[in-house]
C-alpha cells in the first residue's frame, strides 16, 4: 500500500507545481500587460501635453505677431456721443462694417471714447489691458461754448489729471462751417457777441500744440469723416500695440546705403543688425561686415559687452583685431581701435543720439 501511495503523492505534487507554474505565468503576463497599458497611457499623456504646449506656443506667437489685434480691441463709446447729435448712427454703422468691437455705456468722462485690448486664449482668459488714449467727440457749438465760457482749458487739465499717461484728442464736427455761419450772423447783427470767431479758435488749437504735451485736435467736416477718423484710429491703436519700438539705430538704418558691388549686398541689405552697424557714424561697410561675421546678432555682441569680468578698456578694444575683406575678398585691414571704441560707446550709451552726435564731430 505504501509503495502505491508514494507515486500518487509525487504525481499530486507534480500537478501542484504545474498549477502554480501556470498561475505564475498568468500573473507575469497580467503584470506585463498592465505595464504596457501604463506605458501607453503615459505616452498618450505626454503626447497630449506636447500638443497643449504647442497650442499655447502658437497662441502666444499669434498674439505677439498682432494677428488678432483687430479682433481684440474694443472701443468703449460714451452714451452721450450716441444720444447727442447725428454722429452716433454713422459711427456705429462704420464700426459694424469694419467688424470692430465696441461697447456703448457711461464712461468716467462724458463724451469720451476709450479703448481696451481683450486677450482671449487658454493662458490669459479674458485678460484686459487699457490702451492709453482718450478721444472726445464735440459738436462745433459745444466746442465753441467751452472756449467762450473759459472752461475748455479746465477740461484739458481735468482729463490730464484723470488720465496722466494717456494721449488726449479732441475731435470737432463741422467746426469751420459753424464759425463761418457765426461770423456772418455777427456781421449782420453787430449786437451778437456770443459767437465764436476764427482767430479765437485758431489760437486755442495752436496753444494745444505748443503748450500741452500729448494733446491733439482733429477737425472733421461732417459725421461721416468723424466716423472714419474714429474707426481708423481704432485700427491704428490695435496694430501699434504690436509694433517694435523705434530706436536711434533702427531709424537711421533705413537711410544707409550699401555700396554697389559689396559682398553679399542682397543678403545684408535685409539684415537689420548689419544695417544698424552701418548706421553708426563713421563705421564703414567693410568694418560693419567684419563685426557682423564675428557677431551675427546684436545680442551676441551685447553679451560680451555686459560681461562683468571684462574691464571697460577690454570692451572698447574688443573689435579692433577683426579682419576686413577688401573687394577681392582678401583680409587686408583690421577694424582698428577707433572704430571698435565707437561701436562700444554707441551700443552701451544711455543716450545713443548724443553719442552719435559726438562721433560725427570727432
Amino acid at each position: 500500500m505504501e509503495e502505491n501511495a508514494q507515486p500518487i503523492k509525487e504525481a499530486t505534487k507534480k500537478q501542484e507545481r504545474k498549477r502554480l507554474s501556470k498561475e505564475e505565468k498568468d500573473k507575469i503576463a497580467e503584470e506585463k500587460k498592465r505595464q504596457q497599458e501604463e506605458r501607453k497611457m503615459e505616452r498618450e499623456a505626454n503626447k497630449a501635453q506636447q500638443a497643449e504646449q504647442k497650442k499655447l506656443e502658437k497662441q502666444k506667437a499669434d498674439w505677439d505677431s498682432g494677428k488678432h489685434a483687430l479682433e481684440s480691441i474694443v472701443a468703449k463709446i460714451d452714451s452721450a456721443i450716441i444720444e447727442a447729435g447725428s454722429i452716433g448712427g454713422p459711427l456705429l454703422t462704420r464700426f459694424s462694417e469694419k467688424k470692430l468691437n465696441y461697447q456703448v455705456g457711461q464712461n468716467p468722462m462724458r463724451g469720451s471714447i476709450l479703448w481696451k485690448m481683450v486677450r482671449k486664449d487658454d493662458q490669459h482668459p479674458d485678460s484686459v489691458s487699457e490702451v492709453p488714449y482718450i478721444l472726445f467727440v464735440l459738436q462745433a457749438e459745444e466746442f465753441c461754448d467751452r472756449i467762450n465760457s473759459g472752461v475748455f482749458w479746465d477740461h484739458v487739465v481735468e482729463v490730464q489729471n484723470h488720465y496722466p499717461t494717456f494721449t488726449i484728442c479732441y475731435v470737432t464736427n463741422k467746426l469751420m462751417k459753424y464759425i463761418n455761419k457765426s461770423e456772418q450772423s455777427q456781421y449782420k447783427n453787430s449786437s451778437g457777441s456770443n459767437g465764436c470767431r476764427s482767430p479765437q479758435v485758431e489760437q486755442v488749437l495752436c496753444k494745444l500744440v505748443t503748450h500741452y504735451d500729448g494733446v491733439h485736435s482733429k477737425q472733421c467736416t461732417d459725421e461721416s469723416e468723424v466716423a472714419e477718423h474714429v474707426v481708423g484710429l481704432t485700427t491704428s491703436l490695435a496694430n501699434c500695440q504690436f509694433r517694435k519700438p523705434l530706436t536711434w539705430l533702427s531709424v537711421h538704418a533705413k537711410g544707409v546705403i550699401i555700396p554697389t558691388g559689396f559682398v553679399d549686398k542682397a543678403k545684408l541689405n535685409k539684415d537689420p543688425w548689419f544695417m544698424s552697424l552701418l548706421a553708426i557714424p563713421k563705421v564703414q561697410p567693410r568694418f560693419a561686415h567684419a563685426i557682423w561675421k564675428k557677431y551675427h546678432t546684436m545680442r551676441s555682441l551685447l553679451n560680451v559687452y555686459m560681461d562683468p569680468s571684462k574691464t571697460d578698456r577690454e570692451k572698447e578694444v574688443l573689435l579692433k583685431d577683426l579682419k576686413c575683406e577688401d573687394s577681392l575678398g582678401e583680409e587686408s585691414r583690421r577694424v582698428g581701435p577707433v572704430c571698435s571704441k565707437r561701436v562700444y560707446r554707441i551700443l552701451m550709451a544711455q543716450d545713443g543720439a548724443m553719442e552719435a552726435d559726438e562721433a560725427e564731430k570727432s
